[in-house]
C-alpha cells in the first residue's frame, strides 16, 4: 500500500510539474497546401512557362512567416502531389533511381507531415509504399488506408508535432472511394475505411495516450459530403470531412482538400463544440492559414480561439534560393519532354470535346484503337482546357493531350451494354432541349432555378472527366428524346450492322472501367465479380505512353473527324454549342 501511495504521489506531481512546464499562453501558426497536383516547381512544363504559382511562391511565404513567428509555424500538406505535372511522371515512373521530386522538394521546404491523397495512390506501390517513406523526413500519413496483410494502417495514422511547449496531433486520413477510380493492381495490399468509424477508432486513442493540446484532422477529402444524394451518415461517404467533424467530438480543426474548392467555415459537433473547417484549394493557389491562440485557463486546460484565412500565393515571389536549389531539377525535367516524337498538321482544341464530335477526342479514340487492337473505344474528356498546336509534337505536347495516368481495360460489352453507358453519360453531359434556344450542355442549378457557379464559372451537372464518347460505331444522339433514350446506335463504322446481342472489344480508360463516374455499376449495373467476368485485358503502360508510341509510329498526324456520331436536331446542336461556348467564356463575348 505503501509504495501504491508513493507511486501515486510521483504521478500527480509529475503532472503538476508537466502542467507548469507549459506556458500560460502561447501562439501557434498551422499553413497547409493541398492538391497541388504536381505545381512542386516555378515552371509549367505543360506551357513551358513560368508557373501561376507553385511552391516556390509557397516557400517564400514559409520563410517569411518562420522568421516572424519563430517556434509557431506548422507546416502541413494533404495530399494528391503526385501527379499533375511532368516533372511528377518524370519522378514517378522515368527518373526512379534518383530522390523523388516530392521527397526533395517537401524535405527542402520542412514540411512537418502530409497526408495520403487519391491521386498519390495512382503511381502504385513502388511510389507510395516503396519510394517516399524512405526518402520523406516527416510523417506520410493516412489512418484509413488499411494494409490487408496486417490489418494495420499502412501509413502512420497520426503524429504529434510540438510547439511553445505545446502538443498538436494531426490525424490524417483519405477519401474511401479508391476503389471507384483505380484498378486493384495499383493498390493491391490495401483497404480503405469510412472515415468517420476511422475516427471514432484513432479520436479516443489520441486523447488519453498522447493528450494533445490541440487536434487537427488532415483529411483528403470535401466538404460537400451531401453531393449524389448522400447526407451525413452515408457510409464510406467520398467526400467525408464534414461528418467526421460533426459526428466524431475531439477535433479543434479540420483542414480539408480534394475537392479543389476555397472554403472557411464552423460547424458544431455532436458535443456542442464548435470546429474549423478549411479548404484551401489547389495547385499552390492558396495556402490555407490558421492562427491560435491558446490560454491556461483554471483546470490547466487551455481556451483556444482561432483566426482563419487562405492567403493568394500569387502575391508572393518564387523564393529566390528554392528556385536556384531546383534548377537542375527543372534542366532534366525539359530535357525529358522535350523528346521530340512526330508532328501535328492542325491545331488540337481540347475544348471542343465538350460539346460534341471533335478532331480532340477522336485523335484519341485513334490511339486506344491501335493500342488494345478492340473494336470499339469508349473515352473522356479529360483535357477541355488544353490545345495542342500545329508544329512539331514533344512529349511536353502528352500531357494536355491526356492529362491523368489512367491505364486502359478491354472489356467484352454487348451492344445493349454500350448503348447503356453511352446514355448513362450523355444524360449528365448534355440537356434535353426543348428549343434552339436550350442550354447544350447540362449545368447544375440551385434551389432558385439559377445555374451554379464557382471559382472556375458556371458549374457542369457532372466533371467534364465523366463526359464521354465513342468510335467505332456509327450512332446519333437526339436531345429532343426523353433522358436514356436518346441514343440510335446505327452500325459499326464501316457499315457493319450493328447487333444489340453481340459482344464486342471495348477499349476504355481504367477510372471509368473501374466504376469512376458510376458507369459500370450505375450505368451497367455490373458488379465487382461481373466487371471481372467482362475484363479480357489491361495494358501493362498508361495511356499516354500508348499515344507516344502511336505518333512515333504514325511520324505525321494530321486531325480528322471520324464522323462517327451526329447529335441531333443539328441547327438546334450548333446555336446551342455557340451559346454555351460564349457562356462559359463570358470575357470572350
Amino acid at each position: 500500500m505503501k509504495h501504491t501511495s508513493l507511486l501515486l504521489c510521483l504521478l500527480m506531481l509529475a503532472t503538476l510539474f508537466s502542467c507548469r512546464q507549459k506556458p500560460e499562453e502561447a501562439n501557434l501558426v498551422i499553413l497547409y497546401t493541398t492538391d497541388v497536383h504536381g505545381a512542386c516547381l516555378p515552371l509549367d512544363f505543360k506551357l513551358n512557362k513560368p508557373a501561376k504559382t507553385s511552391l516556390a511562391n509557397v516557400c517564400s511565404y514559409v520563410r517569411q512567416q518562420r522568421k516572424e513567428n519563430p517556434d509557431q509555424v506548422i507546416l502541413l500538406d494533404n495530399g494528391d502531389v503526385l501527379q499533375g505535372q511532368p516533372s511528377i511522371y518524370f519522378s514517378n515512373f522515368i527518373d526512379t533511381l534518383q530522390q523523388h521530386l516530392v521527397a526533395e522538394v517537401n524535405n527542402y521546404m520542412q514540411y512537418d507531415a502530409m497526408t495520403v491523397g487519391n491521386h498519390d495512390i495512382e503511381p502504385g506501390e513502388d511510389v507510395y509504399n516503396k519510394r517516399l517513406p524512405r526518402q520523406l523526413n516527416m510523417p506520410w500519413l493516412c489512418a484509413n488506408a488499411i494494409d490487408q496483410r496486417t490489418g494495420e494502417p499502412m501509413f502512420k495514422p497520426y503524429c504529434i508535432i510540438k510547439r511553445q511547449g505545446m502538443k498538436i496531433a494531426v490525424l490524417g486520413m483519405i477519401t474511401p472511394h479508391i476503389h471507384a477510380w483505380l484498378p486493384k493492381s495499383l493498390w493491391p495490399n490495401l483497404e480503405f475505411q469510412d472515415m468517420v468509424e476511422c475516427a471514432r477508432h484513432w479520436v479516443p486513442i489520441i486523447r488519453e495516450q498522447e493528450k494533445p493540446d490541440v487536434l487537427v484532422g488532415l483529411f483528403h477529402a470535401g466538404v460537400e459530403y451531401n453531393s449524389q444524394g448522400n447526407d451525413m451518415d452515408t457510409p464510406f461517404n467520398e467526400n467525408g470531412s464534414i461528418p467526421v467533424a460533426t459526428k466524431v467530438p475531439g477535433f479543434d480543426i479540420v483542414l480539408c482538400g480534394h475537392d479543389h474548392l476555397a472554403r472557411q467555415f464552423d460547424v458544431v459537433n455532436t458535443a456542442g463544440d464548435t470546429v474549423r473547417i478549411v479548404d484551401a484549394q489547389t495547385q499552390s493557389r492558396m495556402v490555407g492559414r490558421i492562427d491560435i491562440h491558446l490560454s491556461r485557463k483554471q483546470d490547466n486546460s487551455y481556451q483556444k480561439t482561432f483566426r482563419t484565412s487562405l492567403v493568394d500565393m500569387a502575391d508572393y515571389a518564387p523564393d529566390s534560393t528554392f528556385c536556384t536549389h531546383f534548377q537542375g531539377n527543372i534542366d532534366r525535367v525539359n530535357d525529358f519532354v522535350d523528346t521530340p516524337l512526330g508532328q501535328l498538321t492542325e491545331d488540337l482544341v481540347g475544348e471542343d470535346g465538350l460539346f460534341g464530335p471533335s478532331t480532340f477526342m477522336d485523335f484519341i479514340h485513334d490511339a486506344q484503337l491501335w493500342a488494345t487492337g478492340a473494336d470499339i473505344s469508349l473515352a473522356a474528356v479529360l483535357s477541355p482546357h488544353d490545345i495542342v498546336p500545329a508544329g512539331p509534337i514533344t512529349m511536353r505536347h502528352l500531357f494536355s493531350l491526356y492529362k491523368y495516368e489512367n491505364q486502359l481495360f478491354k472489356l467484352s460489352m454487348s451492344g445493349s451494354d454500350i448503348k447503356k453507358y453511352l446514355e448513362f453519360g450523355f444524360d449528365r453531359q448534355f440537356a434535353t432541349m426543348k428549343s434552339a434556344e436550350d442550354h447544350l450542355l447540362a449545368f447544375k442549378y440551385n434551389a432558385n432555378g439559377e445555374i451554379e457557379t464557382n471559382s472556375y464559372g458556371p458549374v457542369y451537372l457532372t466533371p467534364t472527366f465523366n463526359f464521354t464518347s465513342a468510335a467505332g460505331i456509327k450512332y446519333t444522339l437526339d436531345l429532343t428524346r426523353p433522358t436514356g433514350d436518346r441514343v440510335s446506335i446505327l452500325s459499326l463504322s464501316d457499315g457493319t450492322p450493328f447487333d444489340m446481342d453481340k459482344h464486342y472489344t471495348v477499349a476504355i480508360n481504367s477510372y471509368q472501367a473501374s466504376g469512376g463516374g458510376d458507369f459500370v455499376p450505375k450505368g451497367l449495373g455490373w458488379d465487382d465479380e461481373t466487371l471481372k467476368q467482362h475484363t479480357l485485358d489491361t495494358t501493362p503502360k498508361d495511356v499516354r505512353r500508348y499515344i507516344a508510341e502511336y505518333i512515333q509510329l504514325k511520324q505525321t498526324i494530321t486531325p480528322h473527324l471520324r464522323n462517327d456520331w451526329t447529335i441531333l436536331p443539328h441547327e438546334w446542336w450548333l446555336r446551342g454549342k455557340e451559346r454555351d461556348k460564349n457562356f462559359i467564356h463570358p470575357e470572350q463575348r
